[in-house]
């Protein structure tokens, strides 16, 4: 089947995840993304295991891209940029903001030369914020969000960052929408646009319980239960009152509480009452079908390192092996999209720096082989020999 986005050319500015990661997503969907590396590399190149010099971290955020080493500095750069950009659609970015201005490849520089074109722009506070100058990364944003507070005073421990880059991929997960609906209105109206999306603004956006900070009443939701038993840890997504009731009246729990027993006794021994009770499961399948029986939602805290085992995750596919580009597989990720009519999915491994210089010259540009090699061999593409494999 046909992927959604065949045919949409994509050159992706962006470093780390919050970018990166929107590329991703479009390459998923089918575009044709091209990333333009720095000489020096993508700040995720040096996490996680490294295969053939490209790392784990960075696998998963470039996979199914190709690549060109640009020296940004270099005066013939952009020049080149203009040629690539008058024939993209999307152009994606996380500069600083006024970085793309000085390097004379900014929007207003770009849509001159493709009045068509969409440029996405993630930065921490967005452009026109008075902390617009700040840089950031995704832990100073869950800082600044209210986050990591909230998860300290949730969990009664110290302040501490989140396991996740929440607000690089709500950021990445954000401009992709807005960019697919740019895309949308350009079919309209036949004009590109400017997206200014701000690492803030997205995470506060996606945050559902903002609204009980920012009214100052009490988060009603409720904390749940988290219990060991012999087989591991589960998740219960109830409170424990909730939770006594059902054990009570549909799995014959027998309520422990003598007759005019106070409430803080009453709730205690009904807490141990249904600790003891549950810890009778001795097996998943057995505490599964309980569950199944009080129809409560739960889940098993498991450790990431057995993710391979999760039977949903299993089923669908969801982590998939590629070529490590020597001679083996690595695992990652793949796109979470499933279409009736069409297709989604990684398309290959992520790309050495360089690897495609001469090929997205040909494709793109249209260029003969002697003025592929002269743009090569000048000082503005650059390629890593011992890492570029045909």
């Amino acid at each position: 089947m046909q992927y959604p986005l065949e045919g949409v050319k994509v050159l992706d500015f962006s470093r780390a995840v919050a970018g990166p990661f929107a590329g991703r997503l479009l390459a998923d969907l089918g575009a044709d993304v091209v990333k333009v590396e720095p000489p020096g590399g993508d700040d995720t190149s040096i996490h996680g295991r490294k295969v053939q010099g490209i790392s784990g971290m960075f696998s998963q955020q470039n996979a199914g891209k190709r690549n060109i080493c640009l020296d940004l500095r270099s005066p013939d750069a952009v020049w080149l940029v203009k040629e690539l950009a008058a024939v993209a659609d999307i152009v994606l970015e996380n500069y600083r903001p006024g970085v793309m201005d000085r390097l004379g490849i900014d929007f207003a520089t770009l849509s001159a030369v493709n009045a068509k074109l969409i440029m996405l722009s993630i930065s921490g506070y967005g452009h026109d914020s008075p902390e617009a100058h700040r840089p950031s990364y995704a832990p100073v944003v869950h800082a600044e969000v209210g986050l990591m507070h909230r998860m300290a005073q949730r969990n009664a421990t110290p302040p501490g960052d989140l396991p996740l880059s929440v607000a690089d991929t709500n950021a990445s997960l954000h401009g992709v929408i807005a960019v697919l609906a740019a895309l949308n209105m350009r079919h309209l109206t036949g004009m590109g646009q400017h997206i200014d999306m701000s690492m803030m603004d997205a995470t506060f956006a996606t945050d559902d319980r903002a609204h009980f900070e920012l009214e100052n009443v009490p988060d009603t939701l409720p904390v749940c239960p988290i219990v060991d038993l012999p087989f591991g840890r589960v998740f219960i997504a109830t409170d424990m009152k909730l939770l006594f009731r059902k054990l009570h009246r549909y799995a014959g729990l027998a309520d422990p509480t003598p007759d005019g027993a106070d409430l803080a006794t009453k709730i205690d021994l009904r807490n141990q009452a249904i600790e003891h009770y549950l810890r009778q499961c001795e097996s998943l399948s057995q505490f599964a079908e309980l569950m199944d029986t009080i129809d409560m939602p739960w889940g098993q805290v498991r450790d990431p390192h057995d993710l391979e085992e999760q039977p949903t995750l299993k089923h669908r596919r969801m982590i998939v092996q590629i070529d490590d580009r020597a001679g083996g597989v690595r695992p990652i990720a793949d796109s979470p999209y499933r279409f009736s009519n069409a297709s989604s999915g990684v398309r290959g491994p992520a790309a050495h720096r360089g690897e495609h210089n001469r090929q997205v010259l040909k494709d793109w540009l249209g260029l003969s082989d002697a003025k592929i090699e002269a743009r090569v061999e000048s000082s503005m593409l650059k390629s890593d020999p011992s890492e570029v494999r045909d």
